[in-house]
């Protein structure tokens, strides 16, 4: 053998919804080429080889031309397509006593649920009070009622008293003529000119007076204190006195000067600050005094009309107390929880995960929790939640494989028959920018055992194609923003660009750039030239680096993730694993092959090549073993298993 290694004779392309998992696993692209390799080969060993692999083993490959069929798997629960809800009625929170086994069959009338109903029975039994309680209740907001209309008139008193009284503040400091005509141009008359008014009295006049006493006495002092320095230097002049007394004097003399210009200052500020300051705070005292007035007035009148009607609800809580009883006991009896028809018990736990609600005895229920499911057994279907990267390629009445866990040898066939419109958001608080749409796949026929929530897996089928060709996609690489494989040829290695088609995680449809039976490379070889280029190409590959494309905004498509590892330098393994015979009873199941990265990596790039089918299960062909085991036959030039 020269070392390639066949592709396998059937490629079965297998689309996983996107979880948390598979994009990190997607994500990894160039930078962990080596981690992505290693876990890669676990996964293999892990799972075995349930459909013809590609083999991964020696330096290059063979295109080659084959069917590809291309489904989105995902794993879900069962489920009845109808059933019958029994929820808690009983208000608030109530804690369950017993509760019927799981999977028994019921009729009507049959008891499902007993609640706690210590608590409801203490109520009954107290009702017998609820009249005196009620009694004594009014009786009180009687008397709440008299001491609040005695509050409002004490009140009232006190505020117009104040009322008074600033008015009176207000004339007594500007005088009454002048305070009536502020009080009649409402305060709009401006105060720094009452100053001016002729009509000023009151305390503003007394102290306006005072002011200008203090400038007269300040006056005479002024007075008195320069003709006694001109007398002390004359005294000096003859040598009466002597210098320091000349100097006190004058020293005296410009004291007066200054107490002058502060009397004179200090009138100045009386008339333009002061005055106009306190006529304006008076008005304002009295004008808030009225508005003080009007809120107590309003707040007394409200406090005495609650009293009044808290008086006639207490009053009319008296007739209320035989609608309470009976509200009460018909909560009693709903503690116990029985069956409105026949079916079969399935616990409702609203949820996976951490959002699940226990049904059992001891647990805590509220009201309107739905409790227990009564399926109807005749029809079931198997909801799953498919990633957003997937769900535009699954159409309605789509055909679909399903594998029950429990019955792992029975495959049943269906189809979609809902898919939601909106995503799912049970459980977003977990992660906020997951999106999943609930799909639901009817099964065909219900085998015997068959029970909802037991987990299956649904391969719902997309699209199949003869005649692909394909590659490796490790061999498929990326060489300044173009998609290239390494061919080998007679004279060396060619760098020879190609376009992509259908693609997964495991081969890539080649629509371009090469032919069958040629060889690739499945790493980057040491001595391969770079890719080269147009004048054209150049120019496209600035203007798509300068303005990203929205699908490299929108992250990494599978093949975009592998070729991704073009950026790193892989060399070719010393030792090639063995490659182990594929077992043909394990194909059915469509699970990836030993050399895929990833089985849950989604492959967003099969939808934008061709719409979903419509065929029907009995249309899909099974997956086709290996003619002659070709792969297991695969040698190498030493004679050993590839």
């Amino acid at each position: 053998m020269d070392g390639s290694l066949p592709i396998a004779a059937a490629s079965r392309t297998k689309v996983r919804a996107a979880t948390p998992l598979a994009r990190r696993i997607v994500f990894l692209g160039g930078g962990g080429v080596a981690t992505l390799a290693v876990a890669a080969f676990g996964l293999w060993w892990m799972l075995g080889q349930s459909t013809a692999p590609v083999a991964t083993t020696g330096e290059t490959a063979r295109a080659v031309r084959e069917r590809m069929v291309v489904t989105v798997t995902e794993s879900g629960e069962i489920d009845a397509s109808k059933s019958t809800n029994v929820t808690c009625e009983v208000d608030g929170q109530s804690t369950i006593v017993w509760v019927i086994e799981e999977g028994t069959h019921v009729k009507a009338g049959d008891e499902l649920i007993k609640l706690d109903s210590a608590d409801l029975q203490e109520r009954v039994s107290t009702q017998d009070m609820a009249y005196k309680t009620s009694k004594a209740a009014y009786e009180k907001a009687a008397q709440d009622y008299l001491i609040t209309q005695s509050q409002r008139e004490s009140q009232l008193s006190s505020a117009a008293l104040t009322v008074k009284f600033s008015l009176m503040d207000l004339k007594k400091y500007l005088g009454k003529e002048l305070a009536e005509r502020v009080i009649g141009q409402e305060g709009k008359a401006g105060f720094d000119n009452l100053a001016r008014e002729t009509c000023l009295s009151g305390a503003a006049l007394q102290s306006n007076r005072k002011f200008q006493t203090d400038i007269d006495l300040a006056g005479e002092e002024l007075s008195r204190a320069a003709s006694k320095v001109e007398w002390t230097r004359t005294l000096k002049e003859k040598g009466y006195v002597t210098g320091s007394e000349l100097q006190a004097d004058e020293l005296a003399y410009r004291r007066q000067q200054v107490a002058q210009d502060e009397a004179k200052t200090a009138l100045d500020l009386f008339l333009l600050y002061d005055l106009p300051k306190a006529a304006e705070k008076a008005y304002t005292d009295w004008m808030e005094s009225k508005r003080e007035f009007e809120r107590v007035d309003a707040r007394t009148k409200s406090l005495l009309e609650s009293a009044k009607a808290d008086r006639d609800n207490k009053k009319e809580a008296l007739a209320l107390e035989e609608t309470r009883l009976k509200k009460v006991q018909d909560q009693l009896a709903k503690t116990t929880i029985k069956a409105p028809g026949p079916g079969m018990v399935v616990y409702d736990t609203g949820g996976s995960g951490w959002t699940k609600v226990a049904i059992e005895t001891g647990a805590t229920v509220r009201h309107q929790q739905n409790l227990i499911k009564l399926p109807d057994m005749a029809e079931m279907n198997v909801k799953v939640k498919l990633h957003e990267s997937v769900v535009k390629m699954v159409a309605e009445s789509a055909p679909a494989f399903v594998t029950i866990d429990a019955f792992p040898k029975d495959r049943l066939t269906g189809k979609v028959t809902k898919v939601a419109v909106m995503p799912d958001r049970s459980q977003w608080w977990l992660n906020p920018g997951l999106k999943a749409y609930i799909t639901e796949i009817t099964l065909d026929s219900t085998p015997a055992g068959l029970k909802p929530g037991m987990s299956a897996e649904v391969e719902i089928l997309v699209d199949t194609r003869d005649g692909v060709l394909q590659v490796p996609i490790s061999a498929v690489f990326v060489d300044q923003g173009f998609q290239v494989v390494y061919v080998k040829t007679p004279t060396g290695i060619e760098t020879r660009r190609v376009d992509l088609g259908l693609s997964n995680d495991r081969v890539v449809e080649i629509t371009k750039g090469l032919k069958e039976s040629e060889e690739v490379y499945l790493f980057k070889p040491p001595n391969a030239e770079d890719l080269k280029l147009t004048e054209d190409e150049m120019k496209a590959k600035k203007e798509r680096d300068r303005k990203p494309s929205a699908e490299a905004k929108a992250g990494p498509t599978p093949v975009d993730a592998g070729l991704e590892r073009s950026k790193m330098p892989v060399q070719p393994p010393s030792a090639p694993p063995k490659a182990t015979k594929p077992d043909a009873a394990k194909t059915t199941g469509g699970k990836p092959a030993a050399n895929e990265a990833s089985s849950d990596k989604p492959a967003t790039k099969a939808t934008a090549e061709k719409p979903a089918a419509a065929k029907t299960a009995a249309d899909t062909p099974p997956p086709v073993k290996p003619a002659g085991d070709a792969s297991a036959a695969a040698k190498t030039e030493s004679g050993k298993p590839s």
